[in-house]
């Protein structure tokens, strides 16, 4: 009996429950084939074969000068002017050996995070002219980290790179195709991208709320014209009684730190 389908269906129901009862997850996809295959049934689509994912043009020139399967990316941009930018910065993401994710418009709910470059595909090394003639995904089709909030507000993020968190390219030195060499932003990046999971970033909050009785003055109507009668937050109210209510938010935006919202 092979065990190994069973435990991943197993984790994949409590990661399930997780999800329900508001835990937050974050999912580092190796190129084990197996995980890969049981993952794909929550998750999109993620390639079932011995896959990586290459660019010819966007690589370390340095550790994948030949198999250009290191790709260099920049941090992501800001899907609209008006949206706060939570993962930006300068500088680019190793992510060696990554596992392409197909996302489709499956659920409204699934957005990518970093897509790969145009000139990218998911290349199969063990069926190279398989791979060649029907790749898996390719282009923008291919999202390199994914993330999804539930209606619940659990939030659960998907990096198809596991050596991208490793040590050895947090801040590694890498050279671009036209010969520059650069570090890497992983360090900061990652500390971001689990930081957005873990909602330390990119929560709106409820700071404090007030209410209290209310008197209408003769010249006001209704409650617009209000002087505190009362006590604050009393413990109960009449039915027809007037109460005003102050709510005070604040949006976490960066890392130990808080935005009011204004």
């Amino acid at each position: 009996m092979h065990w190994l389908p069973l435990i991943l269906c197993l984790a994949l129901l409590r990661l399930a429950q997780a999800l329900s009862s508001s835990g937050n997850r974050l999912l580092v996809v190796t190129e084990q084939p197996a995980q890969k295959g049981n993952y794909s049934q929550f998750w999109g689509d993620l390639e079932n074969r011995t896959s990586v994912t290459v660019d010819h043009f966007n690589y370390d020139a340095v550790s994948a000068s030949e198999k250009h399967d290191v790709l260099l990316l920049p941090r992501p941009s800001a899907l609209r002017k008006d949206v706060k930018h939570l993962f930006g910065a300068d500088g680019l993401i190793a992510f060696p050996r990554a596992v392409a994710q197909e996302l489709g418009a499956s659920s409204p709910l699934l957005a990518p995070i970093i897509r790969a470059p145009d000139t990218a595909y998911s290349f199969n090394p063990k069926e190279e002219a398989e791979s060649a003639e029907e790749p898996f995904a390719v282009g923008s089709q291919i999202a390199i980290v994914s993330s999804m909030q539930a209606r619940n507000s659990a939030r659960f993020t998907v990096l198809g790179s596991a050596e991208a968190l490793g040590n050895t390219w947090f801040e590694a030195k890498v050279k671009t195709q036209g010969g520059e060499e650069v570090e890497t932003s992983n360090r900061a990046f990652a500390k971001h991208l689990s930081a957005w999971t873990f909602m330390e970033i990119g929560v709106l909050k409820v700071g404090k709320v007030e209410h209290h009785l209310s008197t209408i003055s003769e010249s006001g109507s209704r409650n617009d014209s209000v002087t505190q009668a009362g006590y604050l937050n009393p413990k109960i109210y009449r039915i027809k009684n007037d109460v005003v209510s102050v709510m005070s938010r604040y949006a976490t935006m960066q890392i130990g730190q808080a935005d009011p919202d204004r």
